[in-house]
């Protein structure tokens, strides 16, 4: 499947700041199930010079400076990606044992200890064993994991912010895709499943707009690695695994390592953030 995607970012100011430094995680990856065919930055005002950096879990990061006086910051990525679906076999057994050990191999290490928004404790611990109870495959626990969160949380926008603490999600059972992302990472991390945050976007045809998937918002799930496939997306907002009509943008151990604009400035104005993100099919 191929899709368009614009997202636009607009701060607006109350009065200019300046020294404004940031990175955008903005760029969708190109790997074996996607491809990006283009990507195009726009920078308001001054359309000041941008880097291109990989940073630590290889997404691509876009680094800029505004240095001078500003009361707004606009800035617009398009970008035209090519999606597949995921052929491997996902009938094959994902052996339990296969997990031991994994906490001592740099590439699975950070997706299996606490983050900055992905809090480990008994808790956790506690309930995510009560849900894979008599489940002796990886892949199958994942499952139980995704639609324990699906049936047990309910999708209220507004009932919490990027800020929220995942223990508190999890108490009040109530958020958006994030949250539920953070919650299944802290299930799946808990009981030794390596898991990791994405970032991107989910399209859905206009007809069914207006749903919790809405196709005018960036998207949120989650990747955990199975013993004997590999590294698999599933979406505990819609109870699914992820398929071609998911534009995956970045990975991380959580929200705050993929945030898809970031960064700092000089001067005491209040910011109001309007973003609008269109995927569009080709």
């Amino acid at each position: 499947m191929k899709f368009s995607v614009q997202h636009i970012t607009r701060y607006t100011y109350a009065k200019p700041v300046w020294d404004s430094f940031n990175d955008a995680h903005l760029c969708p990856v190109s790997d074996d199930l996607q491809h990006c065919e283009s990507f195009e930055l726009k920078i308001a005002p001054n359309r000041p010079s941008v880097m291109r950096r990989l940073d630590f879990y290889t997404n691509q990061v876009h680094h800029f400076e505004v240095m001078e006086p500003h009361d707004y910051l606009e800035v617009q990525a398009r970008s035209v990606v090519v999606t597949s679906s995921d052929t491997r076999d996902f009938t094959v057994t994902s052996e339990v044992s296969r997990l031991f050990g994994l906490d001592r191999n740099e590439r699975y290490y950070d997706f299996l200890a606490g983050s900055q928004r992905v809090f480990l404790c008994p808790m956790f611990e506690h309930e995510a064993k009560e849900i894979v109870t008599g489940l002796p495959d990886v892949r199958l626990q994942v499952e139980a994991i995704m639609s324990y969160i699906f049936s047990h949380f309910s999708y209220a926008p507004g009932s919490t912010s990027v800020e929220s603490n995942v223990m508190q999600v999890f108490e009040h059972k109530r958020g958006v895709c994030q949250d539920f992302a953070h919650v299944m990472i802290a299930l799946c991390r808990s009981i030794g499943i390596p898991a990791r945050y994405v970032s991107g976007y989910f399209y859905v045809e206009k007809s069914e707009s207006g749903s919790a998937s809405d196709n005018s918002a960036s998207h949120a799930w989650v990747e955990c690695f199975l013993p004997g496939i590999g590294w698999a997306g599933y979406d505990p907002t819609h109870d699914r695994r992820v398929d071609a009509t998911y534009i995956k943008v970045a990975i991380g151990r959580d929200y705050v390592d993929v945030r898809p604009l970031a960064g700092t400035f000089r001067g005491g104005a209040v910011a109001e953030m309007e973003v609008a993100v269109q995927v569009e099919r080709l």
